[in-house]
């Protein structure tokens, strides 16, 4: 958290550097500058906010495997144990935001599998079709921890934004449309399909 606190403010203060000089962001070497800066922005408030989620979501797999009492385990509380083994592994041991992405994604894989098997009416399944209700609030909290991404990525966006005079606007135009598209998009599925432009992108601008 610390560290986080101490990159936000770099971030905003590398941006409003030199305001007392200039407004804007005059050269091409400060426009890149500052494309990297958010950019790497980016990357940290991406990285907190799946740390969350992958915190939430191993929260939610250990009550579904602590309902099943331990004589009634079987392949289904196999499986969870095997995704919060992997949880806690990608949460403490820095590996990259796809990674992280991916285990999320996992995730659905496993809940598919779960519903799939509740109707083998075998121990462990009974319990937990009680025990699935409690999807209802994780979705409820990722939702939550998605919105406040997206609403920190969208103040960034129109800081650099603002920072570009015309000209170095319309010399990143495909960037800043996309930043645009985003702010603008609510479906969870485009905007994620807007982000996995936004890093093919990034290879060009910097």
């Amino acid at each position: 958290m610390n560290f986080l606190k101490a990159f936000l403010i770099y971030f905003f203060i590398s941006l409003i550097a030199n305001d007392c000089v200039s407004q804007s962001l005059n050269t091409p070497e400060r426009e890149r500058n500052a494309i990297k800066y958010f950019y790497n922005y980016v990357d940290i408030i991406t990285d907190f906010k799946l740390n969350n989620m992958l915190k939430m979501t191993q929260t939610f797999v250990e009550q579904l495997l602590d309902s099943i009492p331990y004589d009634d385990r079987g392949n289904t509380a196999e499986l969870l144990q095997q995704y919060i083994d992997k949880a806690e592994n990608l949460r403490y041991h820095g590996v990259s935001i796809e990674e992280k992405e991916n285990m999320l994604l996992e995730l659905q894989q496993l809940i598919a599998t779960i519903r799939s098997g509740l109707a083998k009416q075998e121990a462990e399944d009974i319990i937990l079709k009680k025990s699935m209700l409690g999807m209802f609030e994780l979705l409820a909290r990722l939702s939550i921890e998605e919105r406040r991404h997206s609403e920190k990525f969208s103040k960034a966006s129109s800081l650099l934004r603002r920072r570009f005079t015309p000209e170095g606007v319309q010399r990143h135009q495909q960037l800043f449309d996309l930043l645009h598209e985003l702010e603008q998009e609510q479906d969870i599925v485009k905007r994620e399909a807007l982000f996995k432009h936004l890093k093919e992108l990034r290879t060009q601008e910097i």
